[in-house]
């Protein structure tokens, strides 16, 4: 069978958990409360970029641009600075954040369930690069200037005290699912009941492509491995960490990380290089990663202007921290799996 039904059910439980927090309004609460505290366009961004970065890392990279680029939105009639840059860096801020947890990319829970990694082993990839993501954001806010702002207008958002705690507690019982502590299709139950609760209409906000093209990208793999002249070429073109790491960061640019990590997983053992390839590959081009064309899709449906010039100045940005990052990731990857 070409399909990994544990990471399916994985990646339902985690899809399901996420609408929760959506509907709950956890990121919005926070993200509106800490940029009221802001006093400089500088502070600001920081706050921004910094709950995109830890926020993607439980609630993916996708529900992060979507929450945090709306509220910049709101934020940016009392901001003097052109929209672009603050867009690319929400949009970065997700995509490096999102890399530290099974939760931030669903490429991870791929890797995690295909290889079957350990909680340690998994944290030992993902923690060293995760502290240079995060020094990198904050490098890249300091470019922003430190006027004053004033803030007045910003939406109350009320916490639902109870129904988040009983989410945390599902979501722990998820996490232990996906590190296979617990049954994975224990912890789907237990997502589905706790949504059933919860209010079942959140059930239609779920976004069920994902899995089915998840399920499409196991079926094309399992399709490629069986044609003998492909599988010899592409074991033949990564037989090293080195060589593993390049080919999934360079194909990321083309196809995305997503069916990347499925492709490359196949013919490589080397996890570490894999899951550094296509995390660091999700920078660079705007299909690298699916959070950069939907961050490039509220831009254009917010903002409205300039397309064109916000792809070249994504371009300049993500490819520059794609080389320096990459680099970095690739001393990395003679320490890992």
């Amino acid at each position: 069978m070409d399909i990994n039904w544990k990471t399916i059910a994985s990646l339902t439980s985690m899809m399901i958990i996420i609408q929760i927090y959506d509907y709950l309004d956890f990121l919005k609460y926070y993200a509106a409360y800490l940029t009221h505290k802001a006093k400089t366009t500088r502070q600001m961004m920081l706050m921004l970029a910094s709950i995109a970065f830890f926020g993607a890392m439980f609630l993916t990279n996708d529900v992060a641009i979507l929450t945090l680029v709306p509220l910049y939105y709101q934020l940016s009639k009392h901001l003097k600075i052109n929209p672009i840059f603050p867009v690319i860096i929400i949009a970065m801020a997700a995509n490096l954040g999102s890399i530290f947890t099974p939760f931030g990319n669903t490429h991870n829970l791929f890797l995690l369930t295909h290889f079957d990694l350990g909680i340690k082993q998994f944290f030992i990839m993902s923690a060293p690069i995760t502290i240079i993501n995060f020094l990198a954001i904050f490098l890249l806010t300091r470019f922003f200037p430190k006027d004053k702002v004033e803030l007045s207008a910003l939406p109350t958002v009320e916490l639902n005290i109870p129904s988040l705690s009983l989410t945390v507690f599902v979501t722990v019982v998820i996490f232990l699912g996906i590190f296979s502590v617990i049954p994975m299709w224990g912890s789907l139950i237990a997502a589905i009941l706790l949504v059933i609760f919860i209010n079942p209409h959140i059930l239609e906000s779920v976004d069920y492509s994902i899995v089915l093209i998840f399920m499409c990208f196991f079926i094309a793999v399992g399709n490629i491995n069986r044609e003998p002249s492909i599988v010899n070429h592409l074991h033949d073109f990564i037989q090293t960490r080195g060589s593993t790491y390049l080919t999934s960061i360079i194909t990321s640019q083309f196809i995305s990380n997503v069916p990347t990590t499925i492709l490359v997983s196949k013919f490589s053992k080397y996890v570490h290089a894999i899951f550094l390839g296509t995390n660091i590959g999700g920078l660079g081009s705007v299909v690298a990663s699916l959070a950069n064309l939907l961050a490039f899709k509220q831009y254009r449906f917010f903002f409205k202007e300039n397309p064109g010039k916000y792809l070249a100045v994504f371009g300049g940005i993500n490819f520059t921290m794609l080389i320096i990052i990459g680099t970095i990731g690739y001393f990395l990857i003679d320490f890992g799996l």
